[in-house]
């Protein structure tokens, strides 16, 4: 997916280091795929405001372990420096250099079909 939205699609992609235990990692990612089953048994219709990335990505979480709201949730562009403020993303660099920083589309087009493409685009990254 990274390498089709920075190669074929040229948008602009960054890349974050998450702060989050192993184990919740893994949780979401179970999260992720059950959401993916339902949605292959029901599909269901995209909408930009109020069923985007972000707010799916919240509202597939239990509600007692949700983040709490926020207005940037709404906007996608707005995901990472909201985290940031939250203190999520690793690389202890103010937010401007750390999103400058993250950007990889130079580093997927480089890496092209390569079978290392994951470990080449995260190389050098901060918090990596």
């Amino acid at each position: 997916m990274v390498r089709l939205r920075t190669n074929f699609k040229h948008e602009d992609i960054y890349l974050y280091r998450i702060l989050m235990p192993q184990s919740e990692v893994q949780s979401r990612f179970l999260e992720y795929i059950d959401r993916l089953n339902q949605l292959h048994l029901h599909p269901a219709w995209y909408n930009e405001i109020t069923e985007n990335c972000t707010t799916a990505i919240r509202a597939q979480r239990p509600a007692a372990l949700r983040e709490p709201w926020d207005w940037r949730m709404l906007l996608n562009g707005l995901g990472d420096q909201m985290l940031y403020e939250r203190h999520a993303l690793a690389g202890n660099l103010p937010f401007a250099e750390l999103k400058a920083r993250s950007l990889i589309d130079e580093r997927a087009i480089k890496a092209g079909n390569s079978p290392d493409f994951s470990n080449l685009i995260r190389a050098g990254l901060p918090g990596f």
